[in-house]
């Protein structure tokens, strides 16, 4: 009897020891990007959106379609100041009708460039586009970037720790606010990592410029509903994984032969970017 009583307390004690050695929320980590020379990430990104036009309160198109991207990121140098030299190369593939026949799908690729100045805690500074781009595409990625990437706190952080980023925008008709919270919800494995896991939940708000290109004129203001998880490896400072779901309500204005057409964009965007190779050249 007695040594049965004494198997119980030895379970039940090392029930507590376990149980208490999960318990993250002691676990003090720092969120920061290790770049070094020579480091190259090679991730695979997929796209499942559905798109709707709307016109005088009828839907003039309604669509879904599927893509897929490689991204490359090289780290070519580090600054003085600490922040890195980026470069990541982006190929897109996507499928369209055959010329010779509508019924085959055809698949087609198309590559950017870009060359960014990004600090340890993820702001980035600066953004450039070797290759021609678009003024207005190229005005709308840099608010993407400005709004919707988390910068990390500078403290140690536990989970259950959140904090909240602000951005002032600029629109033709005043200034609006759009905010990002995150939230260090947990610790977790992820592809052979120990994975921070940060979910995000913001709103975006993305001024379309006019084009010169574009016969239609076409301008605008996009608010981005943002929900999704992050997975950082804090001990590599890398992103492991990143899912996200974005809800697009688009105000849209387009001009033919002078005369103005208010139209709206409305699109769901579920999208997944994971780490596939880590990779350092001495």
């Amino acid at each position: 009897m007695l040594s049965k009583l004494t198997a119980c307390l030895l379970f039940l004690l090392l029930v507590i020891i376990v149980a208490s050695g999960c318990d993250q929320g002691d676990k003090k980590v720092v969120l920061r990007y290790k770049y070094i020379p020579g480091l190259t990430l090679s991730y695979e990104q997929t796209f499942n959106r559905s798109v709707k036009v709307i016109e005088d309160d009828s839907v003039i198109n309604d669509y879904s379609s599927d893509y897929r991207a490689t991204i490359i990121q090289e780290i070519t140098d580090i600054y003085d100041d600490g922040s890195t030299a980026l470069t990541e190369l982006d190929t897109w593939f996507y499928k369209v009708p055959s010329k010779e026949d509508t019924t085959v799908m055809e698949e087609h690729e198309f590559k950017r460039e870009l060359k960014l100045k990004v600090r340890p805690d993820g702001k980035v500074l600066d953004i450039e586009f070797p290759d021609k781009e678009s003024r207005s595409s190229v005005a709308y990625i840099k608010n993407i970037y400005e709004q919707g990437m988390p910068v990390f706190p500078s403290e140690e952080i536990t989970p259950g720790y959140n904090w909240t980023q602000t951005t002032k925008v600029m629109l033709p008709n005043g200034i609006m606010e759009a905010s990002t919270t995150y939230k260090f919800q947990s610790i977790a494995r992820e592809s052979g990592y120990d994975c921070a896991i940060i979910e995000c939940d913001g709103n975006l708000v993305i001024p379309v410029e006019e084009e010169p290109s574009d016969s239609l004129m076409r301008t605008g203001i996009d608010h981005i509903q943002t929900t999704g998880k992050l997975y950082f490896a804090f001990k590599e400072g890398i992103v492991v994984l990143q899912r996200e779901r974005w809800i697009v309500d688009g105000d849209r204005t387009k001009k033919i032969r002078g005369v103005e057409t208010d139209y709206k964009v409305a699109l769901e965007i579920d999208t997944e970017f994971k780490l596939v190779e880590r990779s350092i050249v001495p």
